[in-house]
């Protein structure tokens, strides 16, 4: 089994790989900033910031490697208030022992 010597390292890997994000507002791509939050050496949260006052349907959250490769992304289905918003993804890594 993995120690969580070896998870956090994992983790931090996967940091350094969520480079940029995008998210899909009424069908249009806009960048936005990511700010990473650790939760204990397994788990780590990308905190997606609209700062933007624009209000709109949010369907799509993209991350992005530093060379531009999309890495991660989904489809949701959020009403953009017109105030600044953090979108969470939260991600904790585990290893199953036997699998």
């Amino acid at each position: 089994m993995l120690t969580n010597y070896a998870l956090e390292r994992q983790t931090n890997a996967l940091e350094s790989l969520f480079y940029s994000a995008e998210v899909e507002l009424d069908g249009e791509l806009m960048t936005v900033p990511v700010l990473v939050t650790h939760q204990g050496p397994t788990k780590v949260t990308f905190l997606l910031r609209l700062v933007d006052s624009r209000t709109g349907r949010i369907t799509k959250r993209i991350i992005r490697d530093s060379n531009g490769v999309v890495v991660w992304q989904d489809e949701i289905n959020i009403v953009k208030p017109p105030r600044e918003i953090a979108l969470s993804i939260p991600i904790e890594l585990q290893w199953k022992a036997g699998e």
